[in-house]
């Protein structure tokens, strides 16, 4: 009899069985309170009675049932709640994802080959920290050729052309010293690639004999009737076996019994958990990776930041080997797009194994001032662009209050320079006319009606309808009644204290209610 094969389908089926402890009480409680009540030892069968008395009168609950509460916690007196049962044929599937996944802890590398939609299977690699790199394979290469040159140029790097991919990832067995939380890792995406189509995988198993270590080829397709999905498969929870936790020990590989966390938990690591929290102004962080194109092969980073149409990668770097790092290097080399790159100084890596400008090393806690700085570059040379974009572009004016902050989401501008320009705009419309009109003063004249105050252009029309309802006797006494007459003709909230200012008013606060502060006309 094979007692390994009848162990590793009894912790499967294990698995499935909701067990419960069977008390009154808490079972600690319940032996807490009676070793307190004995108040030493309880040498007579009367003087076990009156502890058992006096504890089960604390707890308030009868002597037999703290008498069953005392060992219900040890594992002959649980009981079993439910089972959840699979037929023999879903057992065996389940049995042998499982042997794939503890031979996969061995793996000194991974090739996967998938057709169709690989977001899924990418994204689960992203997700458990894995190192990969992937790339168009030759049963594609025909296909993707005749749309690469109209999709090379995208600046949204989508999976144009990737319909068939070569995925490479480093197993456990190829880091310096093996990581546990990397092996677990490492096998969990096989349940993943299962749910694939038209998949195959090579994996190079290191293998310690009597003959030394050997490299192993192990390969592996869909068509395997051993993975056939059954229709209860659905059902089966995609959890690692326990007993595959890899331990190093005198270099040696030993089963352990620890159990394995079933799912991620929002972010896969503390890193990005810190950098998903931060505020970086009026900067988007985006955590669902995009496919960014790097020559043939592809590039995701950990987040996308995002403003006022400027877009910004971010990648923390967390594990690696040298191979990795060269292959990061060149990917990094082709991607057109910025990239800001967080390495952690543990690492002991330098500046110079990167070619990017835009580096970041720090110990323990992520710099969210250095990422600001750098995306304040960003903000500047975005700044510059588009002025000189809004400088040769004619901007139709119309309506007595102009949302600029609208114009220039519809022009793909910052607001910034989009009001940088109008208020240069405005200068020149107020300077001294000239004797002959040019076309250029011709445009400038319709700005001369217009005020410039926050984010929105106010007609000289509007300020005055205003000001005369502002200045009705009675009408306004406190900060509350301007913003009724603001309300009534349909202001911002972000332009109430700029127009009071504008039309010489000032509002004299005695405490924090809008009732009480006084609105004043300067000099009055």
């Amino acid at each position: 009899m094979n007692y390994r094969f009848i162990r590793g389908l009894s912790q499967l089926l294990g698995r499935r069985v909701v067990i419960e402890t069977d008390a009154a009480v808490d079972p600690f409680l319940a032996r807490e309170t009676v070793f307190e009540a004995c108040r030493g030892m309880a040498l007579s069968r009367v003087e076990r009675e009156e502890a058992l008395q006096k504890a089960a009168k604390k707890l308030s609950i009868s002597v037999k049932e703290l008498e069953k509460a005392l060992w219900a916690d040890l594992e002959e007196n649980q009981v079993v709640r439910s089972f959840l049962p699979l037929s023999p044929a879903e057992l065996i599937r389940q049995y042998n994802i499982s042997l794939t996944q503890t031979l996969l802890f061995r793996a000194i590398d991974l090739d996967i080959w998938t057709k169709g939609d690989f977001q899924k299977l990418l994204w689960r690699i992203l997700r458990l920290g894995l190192m990969y790199s992937l790339e168009d394979t030759e049963e594609a290469k025909g296909e993707s050729d005749k749309g690469k040159e109209g999709s090379e140029g995208e600046s949204d790097g989508k999976k144009e052309g990737l319909r068939a991919v070569h995925l490479h990832l480093d197993g456990p067995a190829s880091l310096f010293r093996i990581s546990e939380r990397y092996g677990n890792s490492f096998a969990k995406i096989f349940p993943a690639l299962l749910k694939s189509k038209g998949w195959r995988l090579r994996a190079g198993i290191l293998h310690k004999g009597y003959r030394g270590k050997r490299i192993l080829e192990f390969t592996l397709d869909g068509s395997e009737e051993a993975f056939k999905v059954t229709p209860e498969a659905a059902l089966t929870p995609g959890v690692l076996p326990p007993e595959i936790q890899i331990k190093e020990e005198k270099g040696e590989y030993q089963a352990g019994t620890e159990e394995i966390e079933a799912e991620d938990a929002a972010y896969d690591s503390k890193l990005e958990q810190m950098f998903g929290s931060f505020s970086l102004g009026s900067w988007k962080i985006i955590r669902e990776p995009t496919i960014l194109k790097a020559g043939k092969h592809a590039f995701v980073p950990d987040f996308a930041l995002q403003r006022d149409g400027i877009k910004v990668y971010l990648e923390i770097v967390g594990f690696w080997t040298p191979e990795y790092l060269e292959n990061k290097v060149k990917k990094l080399k082709q991607v057109k797009e910025p990239v800001i790159l967080l390495i952690d100084r543990k690492l002991k890596c330098s500046e110079k194994d990167f070619p990017s400008q835009e580096v970041i090393f720090f110990d323990k806690k992520i710099p969210a001032n250095e990422v600001m700085q750098i995306l304040r570059r960003y903000e500047e040379k975005k700044l510059s662009e588009d002025r000189s974009k809004l400088g040769e572009m004619e901007l139709s004016l119309s309506g007595e209050l102009i949302n600029l902050e609208e114009i220039a989401a519809e022009k793909g501008v910052l607001p910034d320079a989009l009001k940088e320009v109008v208020a240069d705009r405005l200068a020149k419309a107020g300077e001294p006319e000239k004797s002959e009109k040019s076309e250029e003063t011709r445009e400038l004249e319709k700005y001369q009606d217009y005020v410039l105050l926050e984010n929105y252009l106010i007609h000289r029309q509007l300020l005055e309808r205003i000001n005369l309802e502002l200045g009705k006797p009675g009408a306004v006494e406190t900060y509350a009644d301007a913003v009724k007459v603001f309300e009534s003709f349909g202001l911002d909230r972000s332009l109430y204290y700029p127009v009071l200012e504008q039309l010489g008013y000032k509002v004299i606060w005695t405490g924090l209610s809008e009732e009480n502060a006084r609105v004043r006309k300067t000099g009055s």
